[in-house]
């Protein structure tokens, strides 16, 4: 069996390990991605698409270690929406370019507070009534400014120019010459490849590639579809979640579909769709009385986060990089930390010594597999079971 060497080999192809391999060829190495069945297909595309700035977190009427983190995230991200940084998503679908925040109705004066802050100020305001949805009027409206992208085009543009093979990687060794040998396997076939090093952003599958020190923390998301409004945004409470997070698709069919997370898919992760369904009709009465919930289809869908591990269990604040030698495991955390991890592996692919193959104009282009190219993943609402 002849053996492909290559600078780094990229285990997983989500929005961290597309991002990476993106961050890594751009910067001259000899690269490629693997990932095991559709670009995205795991954690990736259930995610609400939103970059947060940390807002949500500061609920309680105080920034926390991790509106901390989050908060240049929307920044960065919007240089390179607006095409001024490299990777370009300046063709990247915006679903919309803010998104608003509305209380249940017993928020505290604390929370309003700090709404009303200077250190708050450039991040959430009022927004009229006549500016807002009719499903909205009558509440009061923060508008917050931190955009929703469709998490599709996203993959599609970070994907376009990077060599994304659709491939089970298995048994990885180290050879006389230090190189990480591993095979690329599919139905039919199994390619030796050699990389120098190995970065692995594979979710629940860092687990068994790398043995890192994982932890997994589950949401019991709620899907709505029908003849509905689009709104992004969050119901808050003064707790440290809010109450529900609403984001607004398109199916394939042509309906809205409302994704709903928060403390609803937090704490309904023990319960079965049907119980999750009938809490989650019960707060869209209250919330939204004018709807009419009875034509609509429902459904429900369980996400196992993977995370780096945390002596307490809770959720991390920023993302968690394990590195063994020349194999780095990566948990972004959130869609919203990619590039501050692909700057972090970068980094740490320098720091290790190794210099790019492709960047001394010498004709060298990346290398080219028998292998079946990954596609992006389908979104949960168009392979969802409707009731």
């Amino acid at each position: 069996m002849s053996t492909t060497n290559l600078d780094v080999a990229v285990v997983g192809g989500g929005i961290a390990g597309l991002w990476i391999s993106s961050v890594l060829q751009a910067a001259g190495y000899k690269i490629a991605l693997f990932e095991q069945t559709a670009l995205g297909s795991a954690q990736t595309l259930a995610s609400q698409g939103i970059i947060h700035g940390g807002t949500k977190y500061a609920l309680t009427g105080k920034l926390t270690g991790s509106s901390e983190a989050v908060r240049a995230m929307p920044d960065r991200w919007k240089q390179h929406l607006e095409g001024e940084r490299q990777p370009d998503l300046s063709r990247v679908k915006i679903n919309t370019p803010h998104q608003w925040m509305w209380d249940a109705g017993n928020i505290s004066s604390k929370v309003s507070s700090f709404f009303a802050s200077k250190l708050m100020s450039s991040r959430v305001h009022r927004v009229p009534p006549d500016q807002l949805p009719s499903i909205l009027k009558s509440k009061s409206i923060h508008q917050l400014q931190e955009p929703v992208l469709d998490v599709q085009s996203v993959l599609q543009e970070l994907s376009g120019g990077i060599p994304a093979y659709q491939a089970r990687v298995t048994v990885v060794s180290e050879d006389e010459s230090d190189q990480l040998k591993f095979n690329a396997n599919t139905t039919d076939q199994s390619l030796e490849i050699a990389a120098t090093m190995l970065i692995y952003t594979a979710g629940e599958g860092n687990e068994t590639l790398q043995r890192a020190p994982m932890q997994r923390r589950s949401l019991h998301m709620v899907m709505v579809k029908g003849k509905l409004p689009a709104i992004w945004g969050h119901v808050i409470e003064a707790n440290a979640n809010p109450r529900l997070t609403i984001t607004s698709h398109i199916a394939q069919d042509g309906q809205t579909v409302w994704y709903i997370g928060g403390q609803l898919a937090e704490s309904g992760i023990l319960l079965d769709s049907e119980t999750q369904i009938n809490t989650a009709k019960k707060e869209l009465s209250d919330l939204f009385p004018d709807i009419d919930l009875a034509q609509l289809s429902w459904g429900t869908l369980t996400i196992d986060r993977a995370e780096g591990h945390q002596s307490d269990g809770g959720r991390p604040t920023s993302p968690v990089i394990y590195q063994n030698g020349r194999q780095i495991t990566v948990w972004p955390t959130k869609l919203v930390f990619a590039p501050m991890v692909a700057d972090e592996v970068l980094r740490r692919v320098k720091a290790a010594g190794l210099q790019p193959s492709l960047i001394d104009g010498d004709g060298q282009v990346q290398e080219k597999f028998d292998l079946p190219m990954a596609v992006v993943g389908e979104y949960p609402w168009d392979l969802a079971e409707w009731q």
